[in-house]
């Protein structure tokens, strides 16, 4: 297996384990390991899906910022080309995870004292104190996470 090969299955698996489908996964890992533009039928070759799954399927890929979708002067076919730093789409992931638990922690509190306060089952108050600790250490982690990412601009 050519090292191409090797960084395409690597790409593929960390889709996978992601969640993603294996169409997508398929089809980003192909992109992103291709120098230049690929057509769509060239994709469908690469990924041994058909064209309309393929164009289906990038039809909500093509949403990433990372992956552009053009046609060349003079030419009816659709190309795709995937940007290769992906560290704006990842920032952008982090940003979103951050914005969520920002949100709930701020409600944690209140929570937390009405728990408190209804003199309810002690399980509950501890789970949700337990979840407010959890978010709080994730909040630190994805915080270092974006602080990292921006340095390396």
């Amino acid at each position: 297996m050519s090292p191409k090969e090797e960084l395409k299955n690597l790409i593929y698996e960390a889709n996978k384990l992601r969640g993603l489908d294996d169409i997508t996964s398929k089809i980003i890992s192909t992109l992103y390991v291709e120098p230049k533009e690929i057509s769509l039928e060239d994709l469908s070759k690469k990924t041994g899906y058909s064209i309309s799954a393929v164009s289906m399927a990038m039809k909500t890929i093509s949403r990433l910022d990372v992956i552009k979708k053009f046609k060349k002067p003079k030419s009816r076919k659709v190309y795709f080309y995937m940007e290769k730093n992906v560290m704006p789409y990842i920032t952008e992931m982090l940003s979103k995870n951050l914005g969520i638990i920002q949100r709930s922690k701020k409600k944690m509190p209140e929570i937390i004292r009405k728990l408190k306060k209804s003199k309810s089952n002690k399980e509950e108050l501890k789970i949700a104190e337990y979840y407010n600790k959890q978010i709080t250490v994730a909040e630190k982690i994805i915080k270092k996470a974006l602080s990292s990412l921006d340095k390396m601009k």
